[in-house]
């Protein structure tokens, strides 16, 4: 079976494979990759032999090793960290392993970017703004973010797909770069102001949208087309879905005050009428993302009469709500 689908990203592999990446150090190497492609093939009456092509940013390899029950789980897009035999050699010319074990457990610090195949996305200075912004996450956010988009098709749908069918970047890659762009512009505010959470603003930008990689597919014209789900949801739901799967099923270390700050800032809206239940922005960092044009107000407002930690503010006419701030400690 030849999971070689994409050629490009095959010429970049090879491309990159050489002496250089099988150095007499182990600890050189990421202790995790991007399992790119996989091929089986039968060896003997006994074993199958193993090709796999596996991407990081710091290395990419070419790795094989024999087996009797190979593990039919491995895909191309999964998170796979090899175990080594000894000193490293070449065998059938790739690197000889013991074999591909699947990471099934999403890790606190890893930067998924730095997985990011160049087949799924050209633009490499876009994934490094990427891997850049996730870098200065806590831990807590980026634990949630990784718990999100630890299943490798989902991360694949995320930085491919498109930000819409049409209007913002209509193109593959388009979430990713309004992630990306709504992220920067959130953080900016933030040094510029000095108010608001810097880390809040970062994770709500690159999230806010991400959804949209369950929203579209390729169409059999070549176009992008809505899925049931986005017709029948929406990608809001569907990133509440993830968010929420991700907070119940893992010990994110995530306070529940910071919890309820991530998911107010996904779904406050500034024009959604009363009576869908939507709640509209009580955060700076919420009123941000929505889009209210001076959100500073509501951070001075906050900034006068704000508790010491998280909590309510006092009711404000201008507003017409209570503003909500979080505690920047609680993160640890």
């Amino acid at each position: 079976m030849n999971d070689f689908d994409d050629v490009k990203l095959l010429e970049v592999l090879q491309e990159q494979m050489g002496e250089k990446l099988a150095p007499a150090s182990l600890g050189l190497l990421p202790r995790m990759f991007r399992l790119a492609s996989i091929q089986r093939d039968q060896e003997s009456e006994r074993l199958i032999r193993c090709t796999a092509m596996l991407f990081h940013e710091k290395a990419a390899l070419r790795v094989s090793w024999a087996t009797g029950t190979p593990d039919l789980r491995l895909k191309p897009g999964d998170l796979v960290s090899p175990r080594w035999p000894g000193a490293p050699s070449y065998e059938k010319g790739a690197i000889r392993i013991s074999r591909l074990v699947l990471m099934e457990r999403p890790e606190p610090w890893e930067n998924l970017f730095h997985t990011v195949p160049h087949g799924w996305v050209s633009d490499r200075e876009l994934v490094r703004q990427a891997a850049n912004l996730v870098e200065a996450l806590p831990r807590p956010y980026r634990f949630l973010f990784n718990a999100i988009f630890w299943n490798g098709g989902r991360f694949k749908s995320f930085c491919t797909m498109p930000a819409s069918i049409c209007g913002q970047p209509a193109g593959g890659n388009g979430n990713l770069r309004h992630g990306v762009e709504t992220a920067d512009t959130m953080r900016d505010h933030c040094k510029a102001t000095g108010k608001g959470s810097m880390a809040l603003c970062i994770l709500a930008g690159l999230l806010h949208d991400a959804g949209k990689a369950d929203e579209y597919s390729p169409s059999s014209n070549g176009a992008w087309a809505l899925t049931d789900r986005g017709r029948l949801l929406g990608h809001k739901i569907t990133l509440i879905e993830w968010v929420a799967e991700a907070h119940a099923k893992w010990n994110l270390m995530l306070s529940e005050k910071h919890y309820l700050a991530v998911m107010h800032c996904l779904v406050a809206s500034i024009n959604a009428p009363d009576w869908l239940g939507i709640a509209k922005p009580a955060l700076p960092e919420a009123a941000l993302l929505a889009g209210m044009k001076k959100p500073s107000g509501m951070e001075e407002l906050i900034r006068h009469t704000a508790p010491g930690g998280a909590g309510w503010v006092d009711f404000h006419a201008q507003l017409n709500r209570h503003p909500y701030q979080t505690d920047p400690n609680l993160l640890g």
